[in-house]
């Protein structure tokens, strides 16, 4: 049975728009965008300074040093310690607030069922290569990062498609790829 154009819900309106073949993809394009910023430039990027500043530089890397300098150890050493392996892990560390954050608000897109409308957007543009619209679940997570971008795809039921998509999402930038190629 057909619902008329009165006895529309608000929700039904809002999938209409979301999955209209037209505005579809703008609209994920401005959400992604959103969701970019928030996690990236914003929140994320304070958190991320405070990670690398406060926590690494001024908690770790700064006591460690001078431990080590009151210790009479060798500068060689020191320098290999505090800036190559407390200042290593530090960087990584540093990624966890960005991703977590990115994490988060992909996992509201998801628990809302928006994730699933842009699937359906995206089915025709990813039919042409061989891939089903669920690959773009993977594809948007392996922006952030790439293994759990990976391992997004075993929700794939296809094998060829799983694979094709796995193998695809590891050529997509992220961010610990981004620094490397720059």
């Amino acid at each position: 049975m057909k619902k008329n154009k009165q006895s529309l819900t608000i929700s039904d309106k809002i999938d209409r728009i979301v999955t209209n073949r037209i505005l579809g993809l703008p609209i994920f394009v401005l959400v992604m965008f959103v969701v970019y910023y928030i996690s990236v430039s914003t929140m994320g990027g304070t958190l991320t300074d405070w990670a690398n500043d406060t926590v690494v530089g001024e908690w770790i890397q700064a006591p460690v040093q001078s431990v080590m300098e009151n210790a009479g150890v060798s500068d060689v050493l020191t320098s290999l310690v505090v800036d190559g392996i407390i200042g290593g892990l530090g960087a990584i560390f540093g990624f966890l607030p960005q991703m977590l954050i990115l994490f988060v608000l992909l996992s509201v897109l998801e628990d809302c069922g928006y994730m699933a409308r842009v699937s359906v957007v995206m089915d025709p543009i990813f039919k042409r290569v061989g891939l089903s619209g669920k690959s773009i679940i993977p594809i948007v997570i392996g922006t952030g990062c790439g293994i759990p971008g990976i391992m997004a795809s075993r929700t794939i039921r296809d094998d060829r498609e799983r694979r094709a998509t796995a193998m695809l999402t590891t050529f997509i930038p992220c961010g610990a790829k981004i620094p490397v190629i720059a």
